[in-house]
């Protein structure tokens, strides 16, 4: 059985504000990749069947000053998308929440490209935006801006901006 203690040292702490950028290189050269055995125990319990023998999963960082819970994020890559993913779990190991928060996916329609900025009181600001797969630059008109906080108890909610509720 993987130990969580053990689990959590994997990921760096992360001073807050920071940002999460669509981009690999922003992954530290000197992260580990997680070993399948901890992968297996608090991360496939919720991925679902997005995974494949080619997806990796690479410790990016452990957001410092939460006390009841550890919020932590990690790169996911896997064909045709690259994704942060933020986790939340109880102090014992069990998951609370997990959302993307960035990342790059391409599709038919072409490449969606999501950034997100962490603040110090836990609220997170995502942006993302379309570039379509005939064009070189990002579609102004089809990006948007979203809400997102890391609530006391763990829980990642979801807060639509005002201009979105009104269409």
């Amino acid at each position: 059985m993987a130990d969580f203690a053990e689990f959590i040292e994997f990921f760096p702490l992360l001073d807050l504000p920071f940002s999460l950028l669509p981009d690999i290189g922003q992954i530290p050269s000197s992260s580990l990749p997680l070993p399948g055995v901890m992968i297996d125990a608090y991360i496939l319990p919720f991925e679902g069947d997005e995974v494949d023998e080619y997806t990796e999963y690479i410790p990016y960082g452990r957001i410092e000053g939460t006390k009841d819970f550890h919020a932590l994020i990690y790169w996911k890559a896997g064909l045709l998308k690259y994704e942060f993913i933020l986790a939340t779990y109880g102090l014992d190991g069990h998951l609370i929440s997990h959302a993307i928060v960035a990342g790059l996916r391409s599709d038919d329609e072409g490449i969606l490209h999501s950034v997100a900025i962490i603040n110090k009181d836990l609220s997170i600001t995502i942006a993302e935006g379309l570039t379509p797969e005939e064009e070189n630059s990002l579609d102004f008109d089809n990006t948007s801006t979203y809400q997102m906080a890391i609530l006391p108890d763990g829980y990642i909610s979801y807060e639509m901006n005002e201009e979105d509720k009104e269409e």
